[in-house]
């Protein structure tokens, strides 16, 4: 192993640990920010800062030659759940168990991925202000915010305000979200829908006067369950799109009333050529079928949309919505990559996630190649002991140091 990743283990575990200790559900992200804004400046990461939408950024310019490598995490986390779930040990103890792991809430979701980055960003900078090197390109770190709600809003105001705004400009992202130290290159989209029909109220005890709406819900629910599924699309490397129900509610909903309104949510995972619209269109030509045999039958498909509200009270309506993204496995930045983990010793297969990330607008929005990479295991996302291995992770640290030198065309001797 590198002997600079040795030389900063006892350091990077307790830093890892100190940013578990410290809670940042959705919307409450601020004292994080604030914490690792002061490390990145105590650092000499000099420009650095936290924009309108509470973003924090920090830069290591180089000539203007490139590469521009972007290191990307997110500040939030989901809730911690049931405490006895979590026992012997409490989710923001950040405990380190005999085998190694450091337990808590986070750690793999993905605060040790991020520790990592923002290490790799303090090694390049010593090594900078020690042996005169300059980078070609810029190296930038970003850790946004609400990535956990699923509407991508923090990275959206970070690519689409903030870079513009202070002459950013990014050619390659990675992200620190959990790959078991495997490199990620994609994943399938997912919108979430909300479906309603409408019907009359009565009294329950003369159900006849009125026109259930969750009645009228029920053919909806048989094709999604039953028949949408045989028409999705699948992908050689993404796999099976999928759609399933995920919520119903009714309106009023109190004893007594047949409701007048029912909603569901419908969860639809897709693929790369498929268009929201003709998602949408799916349920359309599902609702004229059904019309023709109930005159009665009224009903709407639309993404679902929610105002999100940052810690530093920036504001916008958005859709709970990823766009799928693949980064070809020839591209020279994924190729190099792989080479620079080979030379540390390191196997990585190639990997496409299950789940959604800021990719979908780094990579599926904005057509910036992404790639993700860290020794967090996947399972452990928002399971109770959560947890990462630490030499796991110090195997992620040396490969992030790797892939900036051969990236950046850099003497990895710099850091033996």
């Amino acid at each position: 192993m590198l002997g600079i990743v040795k030389k900063h283990e006892k350091e990077w575990v307790e830093f890892t640990r100190g940013i578990v200790r410290i809670p940042s559900v959705t919307g409450d992200e601020g004292i994080l920010a604030k914490f690792l804004l002061k490390h990145l400046k105590k650092l000499g990461i000099t420009e650095s800062f936290i924009d309108e939408a509470g973003n924090l950024v920090g830069i290591i310019r180089g000539k203007g030659h490139g590469p521009n490598i972007m290191f990307n995490s997110h500040l939030d986390i989901v809730p911690e759940g049931t405490l006895e779930d979590w026992l012997p040990y409490g989710p923001f103890e950040a405990a380190v168990d005999d085998k190694r792991n450091i337990i808590g809430r986070g750690v793999c979701d993905l605060k040790a991925g991020m520790a990592v980055q923002i290490f790799t960003m303090k090694v390049i900078q010593e090594a900078i202000n020690k042996n005169k090197i300059t980078l070609p390109g810029d190296l930038i770190f970003t850790a946004v915010v609400h990535e956990e709600a699923a509407e991508m809003l923090g990275m959206e105001y970070f690519i689409e305000k903030t870079m513009p705004r202070h002459k950013i400009k990014c050619d390659l992202v990675f992200l620190s979200e959990p790959t078991s130290n495997d490199v990620a290159l994609g994943h399938r989209g997912k919108i979430e829908i909300a479906v309603k029909t409408q019907g009359k109220t009565a009294h329950s005890s003369q159900p006849d006067l009125g026109i259930n709406a969750l009645e009228k819900m029920l053919p909806i629910m048989d094709a999604v369950f039953y028949r949408m599924k045989d028409k999705l699309k699948s992908d050689p490397v993404l796999g099976e799109s999928s759609i399933t129900i995920t919520n119903c509610t009714v309106k009023p909903g109190a004893l007594s009333i047949v409701p007048d309104e029912c909603e569901i949510s419908v969860d639809r995972r897709y693929m790369p050529g498929e268009k929201l619209e003709d998602i949408l269109k799916d349920f359309k030509e599902l609702f004229k079928d059904i019309q023709r045999k109930d005159k009665e039958f009224k009903a709407t498909a639309e993404p679902r949309v929610f105002t999100e509200k940052t810690y530093t009270g920036y504001e916008k309506a958005v859709k709970k919505y990823h766009p799928p993204w693949k980064t070809d496995i020839n591209n020279k930045f994924v190729q190099k990559t792989f080479k620079a983990l080979k030379s540390v010793g390191q196997n990585p297969a190639e990997k496409y996630w299950k789940f959604g990330t800021d990719g979908s607008m780094s990579a599926g929005i904005h057509s910036i190649p992404t790639i993700g990479y860290s020794g967090a295991v996947e399972k452990w996302a928002h399971q109770p002991k959560e947890q990462v291995n630490i030499d796991e992770m110090l195997k992620t640290f040396e490969g992030h140091i790797a892939i900036v030198c051969e990236l950046m065309d850099l003497d990895i001797n710099n850091f033996k």
